[in-house]
């Protein structure tokens, strides 16, 4: 693992394409850039958004270069176990790239100024004549 950028290991199964198999994955964490790029994708459809996503995040499958590990290949030759192996494996890097992020503030405040704001509507105090 690289960080709390990528995490990597092996499937249990991986994906057969043309006569080679492919085991070893670095995945990283999807961004909200990936999640509008799947969403706009017309060739994706909507039961096979998380697949496309997972698609998008994968930075090495094998000797596969980004640009063949696509929506297709994952939805013909992934299997449904090797995927889930997948989502654990994003689950552990959020999880991962959280607890880095907290003990770097030394706190679990708030990162953004924004998350800070209170956004409840203030009470005024009884007026005292």
């Amino acid at each position: 693992m690289n960080g709390t950028k990528t995490i990597s290991g092996t499937l249990d199964i991986g994906l057969e394409v043309d006569g080679q198999l492919h085991r070893d994955f670095t995945l990283r964490l999807p961004t909200v850039g990936d999640e509008i790029d799947v969403a706009d994708d017309e060739s994706v459809p909507d039961s096979g958004y998380r697949v496309a996503l997972m698609g998008r995040c994968m930075v090495t499958l094998g000797t596969l270069t980004p640009e063949k590990i696509t929506f297709e290949l994952l939805r013909q030759e992934l299997n449904s176990d090797d995927f889930l192996q997948l989502v654990r494996a994003a689950d552990e890097l959020k999880k991962k790239r959280k607890a880095a992020s907290e003990s770097s503030t030394g706190s679990v405040a708030p990162a953004s100024a924004l998350a800070q704001v209170d956004t409840q509507k203030p009470t005024s105090a009884p007026l005292v004549l």
